[in-house]
C-alpha cells in the first residue's frame, strides 16, 4: 500500500549526473598525485620553511626598533605621582642654623630701630648697639624646632623634556635602526636565496632519480624479455642451458639497481618536502622531464649584477653605515647635550615647600674627564670603519672568484652533457642491432645483455650530466644574488 503522505520527486537525469560530480569529484581529486612544478615548490617552501619565518620575523622586529627611534626626536612627557605617609611630624632642627637666625634678628632689629627709633623713644640708640644686644639676647634663648604639621604628603607632576641638541647622537640613532632593517631584509633575501638553491638542487635531483629509475626499469623489462626468449631457445635445444642462468643473474642485478634507485627517490622526496615544509598528508610528483636548454651566458654582465644583487655585499655596505654611524656617536659624546624642560605640579598646598605650579628651562650637560673612556672608543670605532672597509674588498675578490668558478663550471658541465648525447644514440642502436641478431638467432646472448648495460650506463651518465648542467646553472645564478632566474628554464606549469 502507498503512503498518502509521501511526495513523488522527479529528480532529472543531468541535475542526478551533475549532483554525482560534485560528490565524488573531490573524492577523486583528493587521491590523486598532483605534479608540483618548480616554481610551485618554490613559493610552498618561501610560504611555510620555518627558516623563512624565522627572519621575517627578525624583520617586522627591526621595523618596530626603527619606529622607536623616531621616537627619540620628540618630547618625553611623564607623569610622576606618590604618596608618603610619616610616623610623626617633620621638624626643622634649628639648633643647626640658630646663629645665622640669631644674626638675621639682629639685622633686623639694627635697621628697625635707625628707621623707626625716633618714634618709640629710642633715638640715642645706634643700629650697631641694637644689634649687639639683640644678637647676645637671643644668643642665651635655647633653640626651638619648628614642626611641620602633615604626616600624609601626596605629590603629583607632569613634566616634559625636549632634546635639542644631542652632537648627532639622535640623527646616528635613527640611521643605524634604519640600517639594521635594512640588514635584516638583506639576511632575509640571503636566507631566501640558499633556501631557493637548496630546492632546486633537491627538486633536480628527484627529476633526475626518477628518470634514472624509469630507465632502470626499461633496462629490467628488456632483461626479463630477453631472459624469456633465452628460455624458449634454450628448450628448443637452440642454446646451452648457462645461457639462462647469465640472463637470470642479469635480471637479478637489474632488479637491485632499480630497487636502490628508488629507495634512492624516496628519501630525495623526503628531503624536498622538507625544504619545503610540506606535511606528509600533502600527495605531489614533480616533473616528468627537464629538457636541455642552450644559455648564453656573459661573464660581465654576471659579474656586474654580483656586485649589485649579491647578499653578502649588501650586508657589507649595511654594516659600513653602522660603524660610520657607531663613530659618529662616539663623537658626540664630546659635544654638550642641550634639552628643553617643563614641569606642572599638582598638591603644592599639601607640600611642606610649596613649589611653583610651573617650571621651565633649558639645561646643557657636557663631560669633562671620564678616564679617557671615550677618547679610547673614537679610537676603536675608527678602525671598526677601516675593518669594514677591509672586509668589503676582501668579499668583492671572493665573489668575483665564486662567480669565475661557477662561469667556468657551466661551461664544462654543458661540454660534458654535449659528448654524451652521441654516445647513448650509439648504445640504443648497439642494443636494438644486437637485441635484433639475437631474436634472429644470429647474435649471443651475453651479447645483448653487454649491450643493455651499456646503454644503462650512458643513459644514466647523460641524465646525471644534464642535472649537473641545471645545478652549475643553479649555483651560478645563486652566486649572483638571482637563484630564481633558472626557473623559466626548467619550467613552469
Amino acid at each position: 500500500m502507498k503512503n498518502p503522505n509521501k511526495k513523488n520527486v522527479n529528480i532529472p537525469l543531468k541535475a542526478l549526473l551533475a549532483l554525482s560530480i560534485l560528490v565524488l569529484l573531490p573524492l577523486f581529486v583528493k587521491g590523486q598525485d598532483r605534479e608540483l612544478s618548480i616554481a610551485e615548490a618554490l613559493a610552498w617552501s618561501y610560504s611555510n620553511n620555518e627558516q623563512i619565518k624565522r627572519y621575517s620575523e627578525r624583520v617586522t622586529q627591526k621595523i618596530y626598533e626603527d619606529k622607536a627611534a623616531k621616537g627619540n626626536f620628540l618630547p618625553s612627557i611623564n607623569f610622576l605621582a606618590g604618596y608618603t605617609y610619616l610616623s610623626e611630624n617633620m621638624e626643622v632642627n634649628t639648633s643647626q642654623v640658630k646663629s645665622s637666625l640669631d644674626d638675621l634678628g639682629g639685622k633686623y632689629g639694627a635697621a628697625f630701630v635707625e628707621t623707626y627709633g625716633d618714634e618709640i623713644g629710642l633715638s640715642g640708640i645706634t643700629s650697631e648697639a641694637a644689634y649687639s644686644t639683640i644678637v647676645n639676647a637671643l644668643g642665651d634663648l635655647p633653640a626651638y624646632n619648628v614642626v611641620v604639621d602633615n604626616q600624609q604628603i601626596p605629590t603629583a607632576a607632569i613634566t616634559a623634556t625636549q632634546p635639542i641638541f644631542t652632537g648627532g647622537k639622535i640623527i646616528a640613532g635613527k640611521k643605524y635602526a634604519e640600517a639594521e632593517l635594512e640588514t635584516a631584509n638583506i639576511e632575509l633575501k640571503q636566507v631566501k636565496n640558499d633556501i631557493a638553491h637548496e630546492l632546486i638542487e633537491r627538486y633536480l635531483d628527484v627529476v633526475l632519480l626518477k628518470q634514472v629509475v624509469k630507465t632502470r626499469f626499461e633496462v629490467y623489462n628488456g632483461m626479463l624479455k630477453h631472459k624469456e626468449q633465452a628460455a624458449r631457445a634454450i628448450q628448443l635445444e637452440i642454446l646451452p642451458k648457462h645461457v639462462l642462468l647469465r640472463a637470470e643473474v642479469a635480471v637479478a642485478n637489474a632488479e637491485r639497481d632499480l630497487s636502490k634507485d628508488q629507495n634512492t627517490l624516496q628519501l630525495a622526496k623526503m628531503a624536498l618536502r622538507t625544504t619545503m615544509s610540506m606535511p606528509d598528508s600533502e600527495i605531489f610528483q614533480v616533473m616528468d622531464s627537464i629538457p636541455y636548454h642552450e644559455l648564453n651566458l656573459d661573464f660581465n654582465q654576471l659579474l656586474n649584477t654580483a656586485y649589485t644583487q649579491q647578499p653578502v655585499l649588501e650586508l657589507i655596505d649595511q654594516k659600513e653605515i653602522m660603524a660610520k654611524q657607531s663613530h659618529t656617536l662616539e663623537k658626540s659624546k664630546f659635544l654638550p647635550n642641550v634639552a628643553a624642560f617643563g614641569t606642572y605640579n599638582m598638591y603644592r598646598d599639601q607640600l611642606p615647600i610649596i613649589p611653583s605650579r610651573f617650571i621651565v628651562g633649558v639645561q646643557a650637560q657636557i663631560n669633562i674627564f671620564n678616564g679617557f673612556k671615550d677618547v679610547n672608543k673614537l679610537k676603536a670605532s675608527s678602525h671598526l670603519q677601516k675593518e669594514v672597509e677591509n672586509a668589503k674588498q676582501y668579499a668583492t675578490e671572493q665573489i668575483h672568484l665564486l662567480v669565475k668558478s661557477n662561469y667556468i663550471n657551466v661551461l664544462n658541465q654543458r661540454k660534458l652533457y654535449h659528448s654524451h648525447l652521441t654516445t647513448v644514440d650509439l648504445a640504443k642502436e648497439n642494443l636494438r642491432i644486437n637485441t635484433r641478431r639475437f631474436e634472429e638467432g644470429l647474435g649471443k646472448s651475453i651479447d645483448v645483455i653487454d649491450a643493455s648495460l651499456l646503454y644503462e650506463k650512458s643513459k644514466v651518465e647523460q641524465l646525471v650530466a644534464l642535472n649537473d648542467y641545471y645545478k652549475a646553472i643553479a649555483s651560478l645564478y645563486t652566486s649572483v644574488g638571482e637563484p630564481e632566474k633558472i626557473i623559466p628554464m626548467i619550467g613552469s606549469k
